[in-house]
């Protein structure tokens, strides 16, 4: 009797693909709960008394003789809130700033898998505790007033922001072991797509939940206990290392590390040494975190304070505004997608890599430079929005690639280094809300976009000195770092 053999399976798995899935609805959530509060600002500013005079604003109004003047007096509330609204959103990414390289670091040193499960839990927790500003301010007063509710409110985005911080240098870790470099940026590029679908799913997705829970404050519980089972999912199915996962090949772990196996690369376990933190100080890393610091500072202005530019500018409501605000992040996910792929293309096609990294974020940056400096010579709704949907495409076509460089250059301190570019970009985020409050208090929301203009031609200018083919690999026995 003739038996038949079955086909021997194949041998080499794509359970990274599943991870990539997994990191995805991460950075889907981080940008999710981030960016909410941008849609419910309106509400936040009218419930918590935001656009309430101080008495130096009413001295302010008495000295010019402007006392009765009921427009000078709604114009000044709308600056008053508009300036308590800014410490409200910096006060997510201070928090932010002074844990992004604490939190990158601990991932090279514990790995990623619990850095992320405390990331996510803490986060959660804040993010539930935003919509519980008037029951704690209620804790210190029984007649709270909006300067007490600003700085609870203050204190909990802070913690929300240390909360947060290092999760995006723990997804690029995670994303060097489980991805080969080849396939890296394009792997990043899909993270970034999800983050800003997040981003721009976000306004709609609270106002929803504002409808369902009944008011602002309830959404965000909701989202909190989202988080909060996500984090517990992550933890009981997440492995560091592709050779921990029993759904693995050894195939697949080849494919993984390639050629990819020197001393101090990311897969690298036995050289164990530690960084010497003023490797961090180089030029080529200095450069990269100026590059980083530009572009957080113009992007924060699209989180922040877009639907109150569009409101003040063009009378565009905030529930109206839910799908145009979400516009440039959709945008931008498209662009993160052609972006990542594009970096991975020219290192297929043996570009050097300083130039497969660099010549999107230098193209990129300057073209939204230009689209934001024509922006403040607007006078149209419609062009407005196009224009800003432009600006933001071509910014994120970068963005892949710079989340590429910390593997590239950082090798087993992808983490570290990750976390030093995003805290300097955490810096420029929280600056940028106040300057963009005060620029536009003194000059109009015009100028805030010649402001952003020039910063992200400086930002392209950094980019000229960023190489991603000088990685810091620590050699065996060595204890200094060394060019590889």
């Amino acid at each position: 009797m003739k038996v038949e053999v079955m086909p021997a399976p194949s041998s080499t798995t794509r359970f990274r693909f599943v991870v990539l899935a997994m990191l995805c609805s991460l950075a889907f959530l981080t940008y999710l709960d981030r960016i909410c509060i941008m849609r419910v600002q309106g509400d936040i500013e009218r419930d918590l008394g935001f656009a309430q005079l101080t008495p130096s604003d009413e001295q302010s109004l008495r000295d010019r003789g402007l006392e009765n003047d009921d427009a000078a007096r709604e114009k000044l509330s709308r600056d008053r809130a508009t300036q308590r609204m800014s410490w409200v959103f910096s006060a997510f990414v201070a928090g932010y700033v002074l844990f992004e390289v604490p939190g990158g670091w601990l991932g090279d040193v514990m790995g990623a898998r619990v850095v992320i499960f405390r990331i996510v839990l803490w986060w959660s927790l804040f993010t539930g505790l935003t919509g519980g500003v008037k029951w704690m301010a209620g804790l210190f007063s029984s007649a709270p007033g909006p300067g007490l509710f600003l700085g609870v409110m203050v204190a909990i985005r802070f913690l929300f922001g240390v909360g947060e911080a290092g999760a995006y240098p723990n997804i690029a870790r995670a994303l060097g072991r489980w991805f080969p470099h080849a396939e890296r940026a394009t792997a990043t590029s899909f993270i970034w797509f999800s983050s800003r679908l997040g981003g721009g799913l976000a306004p709609m997705i609270i106002g929803m939940l504002m409808a369902v829970a009944g008011d602002w404050e309830k959404a965000f519980w909701l989202l909190g206990i989202a988080g909060a089972i996500w984090a517990l999912l992550f933890f009981w199915w997440f492995r560091d290392r592709p050779e921990d996962q029993p759904s693995v090949s050894a195939a697949e772990c080849r494919e993984i590390r390639g050629a990819s196996t020197e001393a101090g690369s990311i897969y690298d376990d036995a050289h164990p040494s530690p960084l010497r933190w003023s490797a961090l100080l180089t030029p080529n890393l200095l450069a990269l975190d100026l590059a980083q610091f530009c572009v957080s500072f113009c992007f924060y202005f699209y989180i922040t304070f877009l639907p109150k530019y569009l409101k003040e500018t063009f009378q565009i409501e905030y529930a109206q505004s839910q799908l145009l605000t979400g516009l440039p992040l959709f945008c931008g996910g498209v662009a993160c997608l052609i972006g990542g792929r594009l970096s991975d293309f020219f290192i297929r096609r043996n570009v050097s890599k300083r130039w497969s990294r660099s010549i999107l974020p230098i193209v990129g940056w300057s073209a939204a430079g230009i689209c934001a400096l024509i922006v403040s010579q607007l006078h149209s709704a419609t062009a407005v929005i196009v224009l800003i949907c432009v600006a933001f495409a071509f910014q994120d076509l970068g963005v892949p690639s710079t989340w590429s460089v910390p593997t590239d250059v950082g090798g087993r301190f992808a983490g570290t280094v990750g976390g030093c570019m995003n805290m300097a970009g955490a810096v420029g985020g929280m600056i940028s809300p106040l300057a963009a409050a005060k620029v536009s208090i003194a000059y109009g929301w015009n100028a805030t976009f010649v402001m952003f203009g020039v910063v992200y031609l400086l930002g392209a200018l950094a980019w000229l000195r960023v190489d991603a083919s000088s990685p810091m690999i620590q050699a065996s026995g060595h204890q200094k770092l060394r060019k590889g």
